[in-house]
């Protein structure tokens, strides 16, 4: 355990990373399922399998004894294939929401991939990946608002067919003024 170091790469960045849902199964049955894995310089970064990481850690923690997760150890390839990687089972495991997704597919744009490439990857259509990529219009107190879930995903979709610039035009009031008349009517734009 003392080589295994979260990568900050891993593209779930929000809700429970702390796998205690996990606890009781690896408690009874340990880990069942490799971590995915590449080389650093301080021994290995998970690049998928933080919350199974997490659980076992704090098992250790409690006193308990594990011996050694299993791991797949993958190439020390780019920075997009570990991205990728960690995308493909964070989407499998457990689903990632809208926006995490967004930074996960716009890190595999930077790194170089088509919104094509994207799609085949994850099994997902190109409008879906270009509708993720189209968060990056939307203004920050509108993101956090998701975030608190004073908004839905269905309200982050609808705003998303806006552009930044027709969106301050069309609507003057404040950022503020935007985000508390969505959340006065959840569900209802």
């Amino acid at each position: 355990l003392g080589e295994l170091k979260p990568s900050p790469l891993n593209v779930r960045k929000h809700g429970d990373v702390s796998g205690a849902d996990l606890i009781p199964s690896i408690r009874r049955k340990g880990v069942q399922q490799p971590l995915l894995v590449r080389p650093n310089c301080e021994g290995f970064e998970i690049v998928a399998g933080q919350r199974r990481f997490n659980a076992s850690k704090a098992l250790v923690e409690a006193g308990e004894v594990i011996d050694a997760l299993p791991c797949i150890i993958i190439e020390d390839g780019s920075d997009a294939e570990a991205i990728e990687a960690s995308a493909i089972e964070n989407m499998e495991r457990l689903p990632m929401d809208e926006i995490d997704e967004y930074h996960a597919f716009a890190r595999l744009i930077e790194e170089g991939r088509t919104v094509a490439d994207i799609a085949a990857s994850f099994g997902v259509s190109e409008r879906l990946v270009q509708q993720r990529l189209a968060i990056s219009n939307l203004h920050e107190p509108i993101l956090n608002a998701y975030r608190r879930e004073e908004i839905g995903a269905g309200d982050i979709r609808l705003l998303t067919m806006a552009t930044k610039r027709v969106f301050s035009h069309q609507n003057r009031k404040t950022e503020q003024d935007e985000v508390s008349s969505l959340t006065k009517r959840p569900g209802q734009i």
